[in-house]
């Protein structure tokens, strides 16, 4: 059975009656499931979170899916790309964008902010857009194209533009694994750059009459490139992206070329293209300069122990390199008697956010370890549960396990992948997502998970901001609730798997709710659209 926070939670509401700092997780996102609309939401591994515009959004692959007609499905019209949507913490995922037929993984999930149109005029405000990206393959003429698909707020329409088009065979050739918005110092030219897998780095401009927002080059600005980049960031005002062992910063100007800043081949010169080398490029703040650093993991080749590096800029246009952690040893303490003997990892950006109980800044990198030994779960020689690290602002790393430990019958989380902080109102809240089918069939394997951090000041009652107080909070058989309202009203308590297991109405502005029968747990009430947490105790 899997450890739980509960009793921890509890102990601390009742002994203290102070504020509580507790955290919680629960299961925002189950794969296999219909949404309102009757379409299919599976998917093999969830790849991004990001939150835009107070909503929650989600890019889901179906990679050795047996729903995609690659891998047994009968139907062509499901089992591909998808960006799901997630209107409030309560609600039902629903989809929000079908790439289409033979998009097998929207890789790019990102928000991005124009701040120019393609003739370099500031806007008059800036333009925050949700974007995707993937490639569709035609295997009656080969040929493979990569489009980037943009969001439209107003209406919930997508709309499209082509990146390029070419037939070198090899999904690891079209694949799209980040974009980023730079600025040419020179030129004062605001472009977006695309990593397309071998083919190099693209780029294009805002253009609003667009209806997929973006004019793309189609041809490379650089490539083609040995090894697909997994990582492109703006750090101290240049443009920098990986391939395999090096790191590219890119010299601005009407005639742009690229330099190399930093090389990673002493360390092996054996990369395995499929897993990459330079691995979750990051920017983050200098611990001993003004400029920007870097973080990264080296992942070189099958044999990779996840080694986490520094780049802090040495004055003279280089980083130094300086190591930082190997997650093998994590491992390896966090999980008795175990030897972590792969570990791939940093499959997007290190997630920066700040703890809302200590107020530390931390950096999130997910991953997954084939272990051997102890005796823990494992799927296909990964170890069954969802790990990831933390990073410090002393740079210090813990590890933590999404969902407490798992136990042998638990469904196989593998990887953690993704992350995104709540972007609802009044929840604090970090959504993880992910699963990685290492080429083994993984049907409706994709999974986010979600943990609550209870901030909440517990006194003698609980005070919803508009119509509706709760006491006592703890409660242990008798919730009592005060209406502002004189009117009948509907009510239900929700746990934390979203589901309703009482519902019923208020008949008055004072009313007692008989709590007794509920099991000992941390459960929501809704009144109307209007929620509270509270704690049923013993």
């Amino acid at each position: 059975m899997k450890k739980t926070f509960f009793s921890f939670v509890l102990i601390l509401f009742i002994s203290t009656f102070c504020n509580v700092n507790a955290q919680v997780w629960s299961k925002s996102f189950t794969a296999g499931s219909y949404d309102s609309n009757n379409n299919l939401l599976g998917g093999s591994e969830f790849l991004q979170l990001i939150g835009h515009k107070n909503m929650l959004f989600a890019s889901v692959g179906y990679w050795e899916n047996a729903n995609n007609i690659w891998y047994g499905g009968s139907n062509s019209n499901i089992g591909w790309g998808q960006v799901n949507r997630l209107d409030n913490p309560l609600a039902n995922w629903q989809e929000d964008f079908f790439l289409g037929a033979s998009y097998l993984r929207p890789e790019i999930l990102k928000q991005i902010i124009f701040t120019k149109d393609q003739f370099g005029n500031l806007l008059s405000l800036p333009d925050t857009v949700l974007i995707c990206a993937g490639y569709t393959r035609n295997f009656v003429t080969n040929t493979f194209t990569v489009k980037s698909f943009v969001r439209n707020d107003a209406n919930g329409t997508w709309g499209e533009s082509q990146i390029v088009q070419g037939s070198t065979s090899g999904g690891e050739n079209y694949s799209i694994r980040d974009i980023e918005i730079h600025v040419d110092q020179q030129t004062g030219l605001e472009y977006v750059f695309a990593t397309v897998g071998t083919q190099g780095i693209y780029k294009g401009k805002y253009n609003p009459a667009n209806p997929g927002k973006i004019d793309w080059i189609s041809t490379a600005e650089f490539g083609p490139l040995s090894i697909r980049p997994l990582g492109i960031e703006v750090a101290n005002g240049a443009l920098h992206f990986s391939s395999g062992s090096k790191l590219y910063r890119r010299i601005d100007g009407i005639s742009p070329s690229y330099v190399i800043d930093h090389d990673f081949n002493d360390l092996g010169a054996t990369i395995n293209s499929a897993v990459g080398g330079i691995r979750g490029l990051t920017t983050i703040d200098n611990p001993n300069g003004i400029d920007d650093a870097f973080l990264l993991m080296w992942c070189p080749d099958g044999q990779s122990q996840g080694i986490i590096y520094r780049l802090d800029p040495d004055g003279t246009g280089g980083f130094n390199r300086i190591y930082e952690t190997k997650l093998s040893v994590l491992i390896g303490s966090f999980l008795p008697g175990a030897s972590a003997n792969y570990i791939l990892g940093a499959y997007n950006e290190f997630y920066k956010y700040i703890d809302p109980i200590n107020s530390d800044t931390f950096h999130l990198v997910g991953f997954e370890a084939s272990i051997s030994g102890g005796g823990h779960p494992t799927w296909n020689g990964y170890y069954k549960g969802g790990l990831f690290a933390k990073r410090g602002s002393n740079g210090m790393y813990s590890i933590e396990e999404i969902n407490g430990t798992i136990g042998t019958n638990d469904t196989s989380l593998v990887a953690n992948r993704c992350y995104a902080s709540s972007p609802f109102s009044n929840e604090d809240a970090l959504y993880f997502g992910g699963f990685d089918p290492n080429s083994n069939t993984s049907t409706n394997m994709a999974w986010i998970y979600k943990k609550d951090y209870l901030l909440t000041s517990v006194d003698e009652f609980t005070e919803n901001e508009n119509n509706f107080v709760i006491y006592p909070n703890p409660a242990s058989n008798q919730l009592i609730i005060k209406s502002k309202n004189h009117v009948k009203q509907a009510f239900s308590i929700i746990n934390l798997l979203g589901e309703k297991i009482v519902s019923g109405t208020l008949n008055g502005q004072i009313e007692a709710l008989d709590i007794s029968s509920l099991s000992p747990n941390i459960y929501i009430i809704r009144i109307d659209n209007e929620s509270v947490k509270f704690v049923k105790t013993d």
